[in-house]
């Protein structure tokens, strides 16, 4: 487990099986997005799945992520849930437990919520980097 809750195998990349250069699972912003998903986890009672945590720039490219996404930061997990209805669900439970965390919600892709602590990132590279943002998808 690299957090609770959290095996190593669902946060390290998908392509090159390898963890952010600075990884550090206590450091600041990495505890920050783990101790988050603790808290949001034990809430919701029953396993979520973490589709997406560190990714390469390689992995980031071949999903169609964003050219700088926090997910090339270890600082981003998508969490995948059993339907629309629990992506509705666990957002609303996200926004009680941690109004902090940036999130998206995405029910035309699938049905997962993004969570990340992006704006721990310096320099900002957008405006969007900012606690509490929110998005659709």
């Amino acid at each position: 487990m690299i957090a609770p809750y959290i095996t190593e195998v669902e946060y390290r990349c998908g392509c090159c099986d390898s963890l952010p250069p600075d990884f550090d699972a206590d450091a600041v912003p990495y505890g920050i997005l783990f101790d988050s998903f603790k808290v949001i986890r034990e809430a919701w009672g029953k396993p979520i799945r973490i589709t997406s945590g560190y990714r390469c720039p390689r992995k980031n490219a071949w999903v169609g992520g964003k050219v700088l996404s926090v997910h090339m930061f270890g600082l981003a997990l998508d969490l995948d849930v059993d339907d629309i209805d629990e992506v509705y669900e666990l957002d609303d439970l996200i926004e009680d437990i941690a109004p902090d965390l940036r999130r998206g919600r995405y029910t035309d892709l699938g049905t997962f919520i993004h969570i990340d602590c992006g704006y721990f990132i310096y320099p900002k590279a957008s405006h969007s980097w900012k606690e509490g943002a929110r998005w659709t998808g």
